[in-house]
């Protein structure tokens, strides 16, 4: 098999997606009540909020909308936790701020469609589930005590077993699934350019080629030093992900990268199609080395495969058609059209969180992985926050905090993903899975 990628440095979603008219980028002396750094799905949910509720906003973004973490993601919606459980929430919370951050993971995907749906976006929403398998022998019974630590939260939960688990997924080698039906798939970079024509339309200002140079203190609120201008806010929201130790130096070292190549395989062929994920769900399992699966609107499969040099890995499509063979059970060499590379950010405790830095400043801080339901729903919490609507306002905010040992950490969640990658390996060459 060859490793020919001919689209090899673009997501499918910029093939898919037709390129609007560039933004301009923000010149000379500007106000706004919220000033916004960062055009990626948590910035923009804000700013079309707050614009909603007739708020004046600006908003920059680096280089263009969706273009960070929000475009490179496999677009799969999951009003889910990652790697830890609504126990261990309440535990480190406590009950009412726990509460009130469930209850918004809870409604994530609900609220995400919803949205979309009244704001008329055009992008590919696939409302159909979010699956979330596990393959060890006690899976069935920690799953359903995943779905009792939910349930006085959510009762939309269900618990699939191994033999549903395959008819449902076309996956071998999973014991019992947590199904979501409120989850599914999107196309993450059409959502996010469409936010922003819903934003702009709404009375935002939406500036892109123009980073944050520097932020600083302004009689009144916030000074952002751009480029060629600034901005003068009495509120500014820090949105830019990765970026945001760079903006401002309490959030440096405060996330740690994880680093994943995505692929959209060619369409997949009629006998593949009708076994893997015949309801169009997307799948997400529970695994260290996570294996994830969905559609494109036209039919392609859209994969990950974990990175552990930060680069596209030599070989590609002969490891990513590897990997699906173990673990569909119908399965024909497929070609890669489409290749590239994104970035989670992780919190040390897996919990997403609001950062109170100062007064009249926010940052949105990481959200492991589930990030375009969970940002989406953020921006309507920090609109009524803002607005000082605490009634509605359900935000759970907390203080930056620094990671120990950031430097040597930082590299702790590739370490842990090429272990486990070793260890199936191992495991298979031994007859052991």
């Amino acid at each position: 098999m060859t490793d020919r990628s001919p689209a090899r440095e673009m997501s499918v979603w910029e093939a898919l997606t037709s390129a609007p008219a560039r933004r301009p980028t923000a010149r000379g002396q500007l106000e706004a009540d919220v000033a916004i750094i960062g055009g990626g799905v948590a910035g923009l949910s804000t700013a079309l909020h707050l614009s909603e509720r007739g708020m004046g906003v600006a908003l920059v973004e680096a280089q263009s909308f969706g273009a960070g973490a929000t475009g490179a993601s496999a677009g799969v919606v999951a009003p889910q936790l990652t790697k830890t459980t609504p126990d261990a929430v309440r535990k480190k919370l406590g009950e009412d701020r726990s509460s009130r951050l469930l209850r918004l993971i809870a409604e994530s995907g609900t609220h995400l469609f919803d949205l979309v749906a009244r704001h008329h976006i055009d992008c590919a929403a696939v409302p159909a589930g979010f699956i979330a398998p596990r393959m060890g022998a006690n899976s069935l019974t920690v799953l359903q005590d995943v779905v009792r630590q939910w349930a006085p939260i959510r009762t939309d939960l269900r618990i699939a077993d191994m033999e549903e688990v395959t008819a449902l997924t076309g996956c071998r080698g999973y014991r019992a699934a947590l199904v979501d039906s409120t989850g599914g798939g999107i196309d993450p970079l059409a959502l996010a350019r469409g936010l922003a024509d819903r934003a702009e339309a709404l009375g935002a200002r939406l500036y892109e080629g123009t980073p944050a140079l520097q932020l600083g203190r302004a009689p009144g609120g916030w000074k952002i030093v751009l480029p060629d201008g600034e901005i003068v806010a009495r509120r500014v929201i820090v949105a830019a992900n990765a970026s945001n130790g760079g903006i401002h130096r309490a959030l440096r070292g405060t996330m740690l990268p994880l680093p994943v190549v995505e692929v959209a395989t060619e369409p997949l062929p009629a006998a593949m199609r009708a076994r893997i994920l015949p309801g169009n769900q997307a799948l997400t399992d529970l695994e260290l080395d996570v294996f994830s699966i969905r559609y494109t609107i036209d039919g392609r499969l859209v994969t990950a495969f974990p990175s552990s040099n930060g680069g596209l890995p030599e070989e590609l499509e002969e490891k990513i058609n590897r990997r699906l063979e173990e673990t569909l059970v119908v399965h024909q060499p497929l070609r890669i059209d489409y290749a590239w590379l994104g970035q989670a950010a992780v919190n040390a405790d897996l919990i997403p969180r609001i950062v109170r830095l100062d007064e009249g400043l926010l940052a949105v801080q990481a959200c492991n992985g589930r990030g375009l339901g969970i940002n989406t729903i953020l921006g309507r919490e920090l609109a009524a926050y803002l607005l000082g609507d605490r009634k509605l306002a359900q935000l759970p905010i907390a203080d930056a905090r620094p990671i120990s040992g950031f430097l040597l950490a930082r590299h702790i969640p590739r370490m842990l993903l090429a272990t486990a990658l070793f260890a199936k390996q191992l495991r298979r060459r031994l007859g052991m899975a």
